[in-house]
């Protein structure tokens, strides 16, 4: 009985491994000068990024890396070696080279029924775009992703920046508007705008923002209806994106100094009094098409000056959005 159940045990384990076991004969070069090196060093990169990022095991064909490039195999000829193999599926790949364009397809078959269970498709504009468009093809294998639009922002290719499918250039310089509110507690919501800087250095992004909230009415009961209050700072921050997808949630903080002025009536005799210095924020929020020419930060953050006015704090949470603008070097 033990040795039976060991028996079924171990076929159970090896039709779970099957169903994740892809057989791939290698990439077909198409209008291009046939290249063993070629062919092998990206069907070998695209093995890794597909077991790397979805744990599927791709079983290359074995003459892959000889000295000899290797045409395409027929289809009968790929079905006969996956059912060899115990492989549920098998891939064809090609690379072509059209009027200056690279294009990478890739489809997997069910190896039993032939079927095609998936298919994705990556262009670009030079050789050295192909190691990116691979890396975009093995993060969308088997997924509802696709290529064209799960991109990294170190992945972004000559073909890209020409426009044609996402509106992208080299730069890492932005300038931006805001528009938001602070809310200070016990106080009313004060609406406000602002100018920012964004200098994006890949794995963090550094901030210089200026943010003026207007004088408006408050509404604490005690007071006269004419009570007012403005306040305005600059602003230098860190922003820590969480990925590097095109659109990801961050975290971001640092030091700004600001002012902040209270206007008020006290028995028919107007009041003002101005405070300045410096404090602090913290905060975070959602980055959309953090590498395109024009993106968005949705942002909210606590913001902390250290000093008092009219004895009475004046810290508030401040939230909006900045649409940025890229600039060339």
């Amino acid at each position: 009985m033990k040795i039976l159940l060991s028996l079924i045990t171990i076929l159970i384990f090896q039709l779970g491994v099957a169903q994740k076991v892809v057989y791939f004969p290698g990439f077909e070069l198409i209008n291009m000068e046939p290249s063993n090196g070629l062919q092998y060093s990206t069907s070998k990169l695209i093995k890794s990024y597909i077991e790397d990022n979805q744990g599927y095991t791709i079983l290359l064909d074995e003459r892959i890396g000889a000295n000899v490039y290797l045409g395409r195999e027929l289809l009968s000829n790929s079905i006969v070696k996956a059912r060899e193999l115990d492989a549920r599926y098998f891939m064809t790949g090609e690379i072509h080279y059209l009027q200056g364009v690279y294009i990478i397809s890739l489809g997997v078959y069910e190896t039993a029924t032939r079927e095609q269970v998936w298919h994705d498709m990556a262009k670009g504009a030079a050789e050295q775009d192909l190691d990116p468009l691979l890396s975009r093809l093995g993060r969308s294998f088997f997924t509802s992703r696709t290529a064209k639009t799960d991109i990294e922002i170190d992945e972004v290719t000559e073909y890209d920046q020409m426009g044609v499918e996402l509106a992208q250039i080299k730069v890492n310089h932005f300038v931006g508007v805001m528009l938001g509110g602070k809310v200070i507690p016990n106080e009313s919501t004060i609406s406000g705008f602002g100018l920012a800087y964004t200098y994006d250095a890949s794995t963090v992004l550094f901030n210089f923002d200026f943010e003026l909230f207007p004088s408006s009415t408050l509404s604490i009961s005690h007071h006269s209806g004419k009570r007012k209050l403005q306040t305005g700072n600059i602003s230098l921050g860190v922003t820590y994106p969480l990925t590097r997808k095109r659109s990801t949630l961050y975290v971001n903080g640092g030091m700004e100094y600001g002012y902040t002025t209270l206007k008020d009536r006290v028995y028919d005799a107007d009041y003002s009094t101005t405070e300045a210095g410096i404090g602090a924020f913290a905060g975070g929020g959602v980055m959309i098409n953090r590498n395109s020419t024009v993106n968005l930060r949705i942002f909210t953050a606590i913001s902390v000056p250290f000093y008092r006015v009219d004895d009475t704090s004046v810290t508030g949470f401040k939230f909006g959005i900045v649409t940025s603008f890229a600039r060339k070097n």
